[in-house]
């Protein structure tokens, strides 16, 4: 197999001085008052020796919108402006009066200078410009394209911005300017190249016994060889500029059949295009070309005994991709690929970044080493209530394991608490280059009647990289995340305080509003700006707590919840739907519930009104009809990590009983200053105080942990997408 590297060379021709520029053959010729514009598209008169250009329509201006400004007015709309059908022509004569020619030249001296901006081939309606045409306004214009229906493009948004010069011709007073246009897309070409076979060795043993060594030849089909780009984005500028990264901008190209054109081993196919776009290592919305080719493979008889596909995934270079910019990825394929369609071989092959201009081809017979390559199954992992973990991976080159942090989350203090060097020391996490096995083996502290056990997830950030590589290196290394969570764990939301009692009486066929962040009711609600996390019960968050085990303590996992017919105080029609705490579980606990903020904070009220409050209770999206009174295991249990310091004391201690407690399903639970807490059942209670506090409780395990989406719900939680 002949080896060459494609040395690619961009040529560019930009006549700076547009006095002593030599005319497009078949110009007209200027007349009068008239202003000639040329528009280039960058070297597009040099003749390309590598297929696309011209073939793919890259240079192609269709329509022109031009716009004339009096030097140094682009701020302003346009004086003159108009579009233009080029039908192939690259220059266009502007017809201006003497006194247009005055206000655009500053009195249409010689050597006097306006300024040009054009756009051409933009899809829309020429009216587009009439509300606004200054420049900032016009490489603003939003573009869509669907560059995935198109295996040719009919043309490519560009747009240009320079200054045309009163010039004196044959006597006459004129003026000419050049427009160099740049394309608002980016470019993504492909070519590869497959050796002619793989061979696998594999050791069979039995009963622990190597017996031998079994050698299995894949070969690959070349005539089925496929490619496609995978999130390129349809949106963007005129200009160029991205627009973000909204999840609707993504796109996907069909498979296209790679080919060998010129027979020279690599194989390729159209190229692929894509608005401008960044992104961050691991993003799943980072672009990258996916390569399917289908193996054959042969029995240990020599006989073909079957196929497979295997599929690679080649990152696109950098982590950006630019406006006008032409991005080369050639590879070099000997190994196999990830067996699974989701399951890639990451690969990197050779990158070349470049103008987007025309381009031609230069070639130097040269060694091209192995591609380089690092993969793991997956960025990310999930421990749940487990010791170890064991993950293997796929690397081209001996590696080695960079540990950059271990963080645990301190929810009364807010801040993470570093463990990299305790990780290190114990060792918690391993890598063992011979299997290619990075191993997590970290203990938890799960007993909740210890003062140190774990209540928040540790987090491991690390990469596995190419043995004397930089941290920074995209293609040999491998960002990798792992999350361990405990038996018990918390989560801290930040409330937009936007909380809301619907005390009305409406009925459960009477839908509730579910107010978001646009609407501040806060009816028998302490004010926003008062819950500002500078004091007792200001707290703006609210705690979701996941409970899987409770051993050592005298409760239970379950549903707490009253599943027949009930009806709340003032609250009609809530039949069975509505479900409040029953007082027969007071000792349970539901397996996850979140706690509101001190935005649900009440003065002492009866139980009555407190099932009232609860019941009709919302906060930042969780809806009316899903909030109850806690049980008493529910209090005790979240009082008892304030004392632990795992969450911050969401539950105000007084003195004695006499100053009142908090309601739960069963009675009064009363946190004193002593750090004694104290629980009576409601006759106990109601005789010696008949009104307490109470914090509403959201049952996460079975709603969820999203807020919905919905603008109504039911007092059973049921909501409909209607907005009024």
């Amino acid at each position: 197999m002949k080896t060459r590297i494609c040395q690619i060379l961009a040529l560019s021709a930009l006549l700076a001085a547009f006095s002593c520029q030599k005319e497009p053959l078949g110009a007209p010729e200027l007349e009068g008052g008239g202003l000639q514009l040329t528009f280039v598209c960058n070297g597009q008169d040099t003749k390309a020796t590598m297929p696309g250009e011209d073939e793919y329509h890259e240079n192609t201006l269709t329509t022109i919108d031009y716009f004339l400004y009096p030097e140094g007015q682009t701020g302003r709309n346009a004086y003159l402006k108009g579009r233009v059908v080029m039908n192939g022509r690259t220059s266009y004569n502007v017809l201006v009066n003497t006194s247009q020619l005055s206000a655009l030249f500053s009195g249409a001296a010689v050597g006097q200078h306006c300024d040009v901006y054009a756009i051409a081939n933009y899809p829309g309606p020429a009216s587009d410009f009439n509300t606004a045409s200054d420049t900032l306004t016009l490489r603003n214009l939003a573009v869509s394209t669907s560059f995935k229906d198109n295996l040719i493009m009919p043309d490519f948004v560009m747009c240009g911005h320079s200054k045309a010069e009163v010039i004196n011709k044959n006597k006459t007073k004129a003026a000419s300017g050049t427009v160099n246009l740049t394309r608002a897309a980016a470019k993504v070409s492909f070519e590869c190249r497959i050796v002619d076979y793989v061979d696998i060795d594999t050791e069979v043993y039995s009963n622990g016994v190597y017996v031998n060594t079994v050698t299995t030849r894949w070969t690959p089909i070349l005539t089925g060889i496929n490619a496609y780009l995978v999130n390129g984005y349809k949106n963007g500028k005129v200009c160029g500029a991205p627009v973000g990264s909204e999840a609707s901008g993504f796109f996907r190209y069909d498979q296209r059949t790679l080919t060998d054109a010129d027979s020279d081993d690599w194989y390729t196919c159209p190229p692929f295009y894509s608005y401008a776009q960044s992104w961050n290592p691991g993003d799943e919305s980072e672009p990258f070309i996916k390569l399917v080719v289908p193996w054959s493979y042969l029995n240990d008889q020599g006989v073909p005994a079957g196929q497979k596909q295997f599929y690679y995934k080649v990152p696109c270079p950098g982590l950006k991709m630019d406006a006008n910019t032409w991005y080369h990825i050639k590879l070099d394929v000997a190994i196999l690929g990830g067996d699974d369609f989701e399951a890639m071989l990451e690969v990197a092959g050779e990158y070349y970044v470049m103008p987007w201009n025309t381009q031609t081809i230069v070639e130097a017979d040269a060694e091209i080493k192995d591609a380089r390559y690092i993969s793991s199954p997956s960025n990310t992992y999930t421990m749940y209530n487990t010791t170890k973990l064991d993950v293997v991976i796929t690397s081209s080159n001996d590696s080695e394991l960079n540990l950059k942090s271990v963080s645990y989350y301190d929810f009364v203090n807010k801040s993470n608490t570093d463990y990299t060097t305790t990780a290190r020391t114990n060792n918690w996490i391993t890598y063992n280059d011979d299997t290619r096995t990075f191993t997590i083996n970290h203990t938890l502290n799960n007993d909740v009647t210890s003062n140190n056990f774990d209540s928040s997830p540790y987090v491991f950030t690390f990469e596995i990289r190419h043995s004397g590589t930089s941290d920074d290196h995209k293609y040999t290394t491998k960002d990798i995340v792992v999350t361990q969570y405990p038996a018990m764990y918390i989560a801290e939301l930040q409330s937009n305080k936007y909380a809301y009692i619907n005390g009305t009486g409406n009925s459960a066929t009477q839908e509730v509003t579910c107010y978001d962040s646009n609407n501040n009711s806060l009816s028998t609600l302490p004010s926003r700006n008062s819950i500002n996390d500078s004091g007792d019960n200001t707290n703006s968050h609210m705690y979701r707590i996941h409970v899987t085990s409770v051993a050592g303590l005298n409760y239970t996992i379950g549903d707490p919840r009253l599943w027949t017919e009930n009806h709340v105080t003032t609250l009609t029609g809530l039949g069975s739907d509505y479900m409040e705490s029953a007082a027969i579980n007071e000792d349970m606990i539901a397996p996850v519930f979140m706690v509101a903020s001190s935005c649900g904070k009440t003065k002492e009220t009866s139980y009555d009104v407190a099932r009232t409050r609860c019941a009709a209770y919302q906060e930042n999206g969780f809806p009316a009809g899903r909030w109850r009174v806690p049980t008493k295991a529910e209090i005790m249990f979240l009082i008892q990590l304030s004392e632990k310091d795992k969450i911050p004391q969401l539950f105000t201690p007084d003195s004695d009983l006499s100053k009142g407690g908090y309601w739960c399903s069963s009675g009064v639970v009363y946190p004193l200053n002593s750090g004694v807490v104290e629980y009576r059942e409601y006759s106990e209670a109601i005789s010696n105080r008949a009104t307490n506090w109470v914090r509403c409780i959201y049952d996460s395990w079975y709603w969820g942990n999203d807020p919905v989406e919905a603008y109504k719900t039911t007092w059973g939680g049921y909501h409909t997408a209607s907005a009024n």
